[in-house]
């Protein structure tokens, strides 16, 4: 439902009364009666009055009762009214834009950046923060090596050129001593060093058909690229790795006392894949600009009643990968927007420079 229309279905005072339940259920994580809105209110509407409006707004789907003689508690509708009315968002005080860039321009290692950044995350909002790295497919070739494990087991050790480490444990049906796989990983090198992932992967399938039978060391190298380097590609996402930060912290949150909450946080912390594949779906590169997810279970369903902020980040001018929060749907949105916001700009441009 757009802005507009859901405007449409609510009076001046039933949005403001729905404006005011939703700060107070993010503040306390209560139901909210009538009482406790007329408080509220700045014009003295009486709770009677307030109690009709509640009902009207609890028919139209902005608002859910959970016991009979509870207050109300917004629905995912109602949380999207709100969030779809924040027309501005606070600044970051100038002494936290100062700590998070002391402590992000720091890191000169992208996998410690990466973790630094999603720990920074989580403090500031008290909530679960992530990085999505960039995918493989984006990344610039920079090193390939091979290590022989045993007979017909091998390590692919890929190295980009934003400094990330990614390994991959492969088969191979032929003996091969680490002098082959030296001279194969060098061959690769030189044709292909400074090429994306995405390219590479193309052109290692066309080489691949003309190998034939052939033995000879670029063909091996070929073959062992390919193995390497060419993944199904059915999950968007499947080839990027999701660093998180704060699970401790977001685990004193109230609502992680349900332990079907609890335990569908962490079947999804270790399943990153399906995480990955949501945030590879809403990366925007028109607008690289924060974006609040409010029906998470919908594609994770143990992501019930947990809401998302994230924004894509650039690398190198292009977007790559995405960062954010996730907590329960009752965040300060506003905050976290702002937070969010401003750590993908940060970001992108530390990872750029690496």
């Amino acid at each position: 439902m757009t802005k507009s229309k859901a405007s449409a279905e609510l009076t001046r005072r039933a949005h403001q009364l729905l404006q005011l339940l939703v700060l107070e259920y993010i503040r306390t994580g209560l139901p909210v009666g009538s009482k406790r809105l007329a408080s509220l209110h700045p014009e003295g509407v009486s709770p009677a009055t307030i109690r009709a409006i509640m009902a009207r707004l609890e028919q139209a789907g902005f608002l859910n009762q959970p016991h009979t003689s509870a207050g109300r508690v917004p629905t995912t509708k109602g949380f999207q009214f709100y969030v779809d009315g924040l027309e501005r968002t606070p600044n970051l005080p100038n002494r936290q834009v100062s700590r998070i860039r002391e402590m992000l321009e720091q890191e000169t290692d992208p996998g410690d950046l990466m973790i630094q950044t999603s720990q920074i995350l989580s403090r500031l909002s008290n909530n679960l923060g992530f990085v999505l790295a960039p995918p493989q497919s984006v990344s610039v070739l920079k090193r390939i090596e091979f290590v022989k494990i045993s007979s017909r087991r091998i390590l692919a050790i890929l190295v980009t050129r934003a400094g990330l480490v990614q390994s991959r444990l492969i088969a191979t049906g032929r003996r091969l001593s680490q002098e082959d796989l030296d001279r194969a990983g060098l061959c690769l090198q030189d044709q292909f060093e400074g090429q994306t992932l995405s390219h590479i992967r193309r052109e290692l399938r066309r080489l691949e058909s003309d190998t034939g039978e052939d033995r000879r060391p670029r063909n091996e190298a070929i073959r062992l690229g390919t193995a390497s380097l060419v993944r199904s590609r059915r999950n968007p996402g499947s080839d990027s790795e999701v660093y998180f930060g704060g699970t401790s912290r977001v685990l004193q949150q109230p609502e992680l006392n349900d332990q079907d909450r609890a335990a569908g946080l962490f079947r999804t912390m270790e399943k990153k894949s399906r995480l990955a594949e949501v945030l590879t779906r809403r990366l925007d590169a028109d607008q690289p600009a924060p974006r609040v997810t409010l029906d998470l279970d919908r594609h994770i369903p143990e992501m019930r009643g947990w809401a998302m902020i994230s924004s894509p980040y650039l690398y190198r001018e292009r977007v790559a990968g995405s960062l954010g929060i996730l907590g329960p749907r009752r965040m300060k949105y506003d905050r976290g927007i702002s937070l969010v916001g401003y750590v993908a700009r940060l970001f992108g441009r530390i990872l750029s420079a690496t």
